[in-house]
């Protein structure tokens, strides 16, 4: 239980950084983000021979190997506290991920270059811990590393212009994993399956895990993810429901004259998702190699239709939801002290923390049979420029900012929340985060392909349909926007 939950200065909500038809939700004042995500590029021809020349490099450069990482100290400073004087390190090889390899070809490799250059939308204390580590790195390699803090936009803009040209950077740190499958298509991002061994990736969240992997490939190492958990007013709750039918006990018990005993913006689907992928429902199925297979739409399916029923029985069957039950009215309840619990993700914190609400994060509780709680996730990770006259030295920082302790200290600088179990460990002293983090633990990445794009707009509308009367056909409905995504 805390009073003054730990700031998480760069999350916003993460439906302003999604492409989609309405306008975007308000987000917390004193919040910073990385800019609005841009619409998905279309990708440039020649983007699969690129990619075919990458794959037929990194197979040579499996011949040879240089020096790993230095592993960080295995200890880190106490919650919410700065590392002293920056970033910690101990000059010993890393265990955790393979040894980056230079690549080898039909004539000498040019020498690597003294330094690299980082874009990032990172501000405010994530970017510091950005500048703190990559000056870390720059000593314990002799290299000079500089990092540009620029909106995400203009990341992927300047890239997709100007990498195959060398006009962009190197490395490209927080880029949400929703927002780099253009870059891939255009064959400009490194494969970084090469240096991300089994032991690494078993240290992640597993949805983490795959949220990089576009088209077989490994494109990015995960850093943090943000998503919704279930907030609790302690004054009101002290003890969070064990199950979902707990929790529609407690809260019709604290809801009347007024006040309700859970919120959420249900007429959105990043919150709605929840219920539908909870109760058997889908986006997009998974095709024969494991990846996603967007000709199978299952926004209709037997699962999401019992979900969004479900959805819609908390408002007018089970008389929980109010009807201007949107996300402003919803937050400000909570704020007010009218709202004991709430479906929501870190973006709200820092307005909790300031009207001095005590809460506890916790995971939405699964459902009678064990089922555990899906809602969405977001991952942000780092990325490798395929062009980067070094890559070695971009590999090893990728690696450098991606291990546990990096992303412990991330979480204590900034508030993000690690994706790395050993880094969620690290921070267990600070409720919020380590109440998100485990709440993650069972979500499911958003899919990271452009036919996503045409998602949210459909299901935003079938949403408020379905919850406009008690008499609506959910079925029907979803089954009408299944047919929308599809497309003729």
């Amino acid at each position: 239980m805390i009073s003054a939950p730990s700031p998480l200065p760069r999350y916003a909500h993460p439906r302003r950084r999604l492409a989609r038809k309405r306008p975007p939700l308000p987000r917390d004042e004193g919040a910073s983000s990385g800019g609005v995500r841009a619409a998905p590029f279309t990708a440039r021809p020649g983007g699969s021979r690129r990619r075919l020349r990458h794959v037929l490099l990194a197979v040579v450069a499996a011949l040879a190997v240089t020096a790993a990482v230095p592993a960080r100290a295995q200890t880190a400073p106490g919650p919410g506290t700065p590392p002293a004087g920056g970033a910690q390190h101990q000059p010993a090889p890393a265990t955790d991920q393979a040894p980056a390899e230079q690549p080898a070809g039909d004539t000498a490799p040019a020498p690597a270059s003294p330094r690299l250059t980082v874009w990032t939308p990172y501000q405010g204390a994530a970017l510091a811990w950005l500048k703190d580590e990559a000056a870390a790195y720059g000593r314990s390699f002799g290299k000079q590393v500089e990092v540009t803090s620029l909106k995400l936009g203009e990341i992927k803009q300047r890239t997709m212009q100007g990498a195959d040209k060398g006009l962009a950077a190197d490395l490209f740190v927080g880029v949400p994993h929703d927002q780099f499958s253009a870059l891939a298509d255009a064959g400009l991002l490194a494969d970084m399956g090469n240096y991300a061994t089994g032991r690494y990736l078993a240290d992640l969240n597993a949805q983490a895990a795959r949220a990089f992997r576009y088209d077989g490939t490994l494109y990015g190492l995960p850093l943090s993810a943000q998503g919704p958990a279930l907030i609790v007013n302690t004054d009101l709750v002290q003890t969070p429901p064990g199950s979902y039918a707990e929790l529609k006990t407690e809260a019709a018990s604290l809801t009347g004259g007024g006040r309700y005993g859970f919120g959420v913006d249900a007429a959105n689907f990043y919150y709605a998702f929840g219920w539908l992928r909870t109760f058997g429902g889908y986006v997009f199925g998974t095709g024969a190699g494991g990846g996603i297979d967007t000709a199978d739409i299952g926004l209709a399916s037997e699962g999401a239709v019992a979900g969004l029923r479900e959805l819609k029985a908390l408002r007018y069957q089970d008389g929980l939801l109010p009807d201007d039950g949107g996300y402003d009215s919803v937050r400000q309840r909570f704020l007010a002290g009218k709202l004991a619990m709430l479906y929501d993700g870190p973006w709200a914190i820092p307005a909790i923390a300031r009207a001095g609400i005590p809460v506890m994060v916790t995971p939405m509780p699964p459902l009678a049979d064990g089922t555990p709680w899906r809602g969405l996730m977001n991952v942000d990770g780092v990325l490798v420029n395929h062009y980067s006259p070094d890559p070695v030295g971009a590999a090893n920082l990728a690696k450098w900012l991606t291990q546990a302790g990096a992303q412990a200290a991330l979480a204590q600088r900034a508030g993000s929340i690690p994706v790395s179990t050993q880094a969620l460990d690290r921070v267990k002293g600070d409720a919020v985060i380590h109440g998100f983090g485990e709440a993650l633990e069972h979500a499911v990445a958003i899919p990271n392909v452009s036919a996503m794009g045409a998602v949210w707009g459909p299901m935003d509308d079938a949403l408020s349909s379905i919850l406009a009367s008690p008499d609506s056909d959910v079925k029907a409905i979803l089954e009408r926007a299944a047919a929308a995504v599809g497309g003729p």
